[in-house]
């Protein structure tokens, strides 16, 4: 008898390599969605810091500008004041319904309220001596401190 030559694959051959196939496709899926779930988490927290940081540096900048004649320091605001002669208004920062506002007021009328930061739980300030501590705990209890 003759052996005839097989061309093609048998049935078992096809079912192993789809099976086999189908395995190796489904873990890459799983892979790239786990690999997404962490990008878009990182993006997250990447956009809250740098929230945060601005936060911080527009608060130097306040600090900063000059003619402060006083800071009144209470452990949830702090009070940023000019000469009474000053046209800049003195300003009030403080957290109010889970943001970090500042409120522009001058001789004791609010010009304006801004959101400098959102998504806050809780604020803290504290003085010692000339040095300003701001506390900062937001929604999900991550604290981010910094001195002035």
């Amino acid at each position: 008898m003759k052996h005839k030559k097989r061309r093609g694959f048998t049935i078992i051959e096809s079912l192993v390599y789809i099976f086999l196939t189908t395995i190796i496709l489904v873990e890459g899926i799983n892979i790239f969605v786990s690999m997404y779930k962490s990008y878009i988490e990182t993006a997250k927290l990447t956009v809250k810091y740098n929230n945060c940081q601005n936060f911080f540096i527009n608060l130097d900048n306040i600090i900063s500008e000059g003619g402060l004649e006083k800071i009144i320091v209470d452990n949830s605001y702090v009070i940023f004041s000019k000469n009474e002669k000053s046209s800049i208004p003195d300003k009030k920062i403080n957290c109010f319904e889970g943001n970090i506002v500042v409120k522009y007021t001058k001789f004791n009328i609010t010009q304006t309220i801004n959101v400098m930061l959102e998504d806050v739980d809780s604020i803290e300030v504290r003085k010692r001596g000339k040095l300003i501590y701001f506390s900062i705990i937001d929604k999900e209890g991550k604290e981010f401190i910094k001195c002035f």
